[in-house]
């Protein structure tokens, strides 16, 4: 993963070319991978994280130590893979196992050491993935493709492609197509495509919207853009 910081401590949004990325007032991106299309809302933060293309989040949302896909749209206040404290040792406080001489002015452990053994996994979101205001979803936990977190959405377990999940904890609520559409969408892979290639799309209409994607599939296949002599 490459180290790009890039933030706005302006009350002005703000844009960076390359990777495109709009930044609103006081959001920042830190030691993480944007691919392009990146739109921060106001507060926002990312950080230790790889963000595909396409995605968003809304106001005062954090993300870390998470691998993003893409056209996935977070909403306000959402918090993705941040750090867990433990929960059986004699304190639940930072300073038992990490330098915090320069936060609290005292520390037990010094030279910005780190003594957590931790779940170092990423939390894995896929792609084209909906999580509604004020969410929260577990450190390494992974979401599968399309799938839905409802607001006030608790998520503490791994969650299937295309699911729709609400509560505390987050329950499967429904699946948002039938089984076969899922397969085929899962198959075409959609999300890889850049935005003009989905001109022309009847987006309204799934059935049809995935036949016309399985037919330019197919075409891109069986006839190559290299030209012979």
């Amino acid at each position: 993963m490459s180290s790009l910081t890039v933030e706005n401590p302006t009350l002005e949004t703000k844009y960076h070319a390359d990777p495109y990325m709009r930044l609103a007032p006081l959001s920042k991106v830190l030691r993480s991978d944007i691919e392009t299309g990146l739109v921060l809302g106001d507060y926002s933060c990312v950080n230790r994280s790889a963000i595909g293309k396409y995605s968003g989040m809304g106001c005062f949302s954090y993300v870390a130590d998470s691998v993003v896909g893409n056209y996935c749209t977070f909403a306000s206040r959402v918090s993705v893979g941040a750090f867990e404290h433990p929960t059986d040792w004699l304190s639940i406080h930072e300073f038992q196992y990490r330098d915090v001489g320069e936060i609290y002015g005292d520390s037990l452990i010094r030279n910005k050491q780190n003594n957590l053994s931790s779940d170092d996994r990423p939390t894995v979101i896929g792609s084209d993935v909906w999580i509604g205001d004020n969410a929260t979803v577990r450190r390494s936990v992974r979401i599968g493709h399309g799938a839905i977190i409802g607001m006030s959405s608790v998520v503490t377990r791994d969650v299937a492609p295309y699911s729709i999940v609400v509560g505390n904890p987050a329950r499967h609520l429904r699946y948002r197509f039938d089984a076969d559409i899922r397969d085929r969408l899962l198959n075409l892979e959609w999300w890889q495509l850049d935005m003009k290639s989905l001109k022309g799309i009847e987006f309204n209409n799934i059935e049809r919207a995935v036949s016309v994607l399985e037919e330019r599939k197919d075409a891109a296949i069986s006839y190559p853009t290299t030209q012979t002599s």
